[in-house]
């Protein structure tokens, strides 16, 4: 092993946290961050789902989602209604709201992005999957 190699681990996650960065301040006007804003539109998009579910969905840790979840529960923007052992969660209407809000500076963002990647956008996205789904 070269130690000059660079570390593929290392380098996706300085670009996570530089593109975190951009889509956090797009969407701040509207107070959300890029990972509420995730959540909140794949909530959006679930049928009350568990949140062993929606972190299964996402990708997340339970507990780091939960820490997630917990604030935007107390501003209305999520519901978690206790059925049965589950509980299940869903965007409130105020939450509805909030993602429309939230849209065109998280579009504005996306397409910031996309012009940066340019052709390699299809390529990239094809990569990640790939990267997902065998790591």
């Amino acid at each position: 092993m070269n130690p000059d190699q660079p570390c593929v681990c290392g380098r996706l996650r300085r670009t996570s946290r530089a593109l975190t960065r951009r889509y956090d301040e797009a969407l701040a006007p509207v107070g959300l961050t890029v990972t509420q804003f995730s959540i909140m539109r794949t909530l959006s998009r679930l049928d009350r789902p568990s949140l062993a579910e929606l972190a299964e969905t996402t990708a997340h840790e339970k507990s780091a989602l939960w820490r997630t979840v917990q604030p935007l529960i107390r501003s209305g923007w999520i519901a978690a209604d206790t059925e049965q052992r589950a509980q299940r969660l869903s965007v409130t209407p105020a939450g509805r709201e909030k993602l429309s809000d939230a849209m065109p500076l998280w579009r504005t963002a996306q397409s910031r992005v996309s012009e940066t990647l340019g052709a390699n956008e299809a390529a990239l996205i094809a990569l990640l999957k790939e990267i997902e789904l065998h790591v």
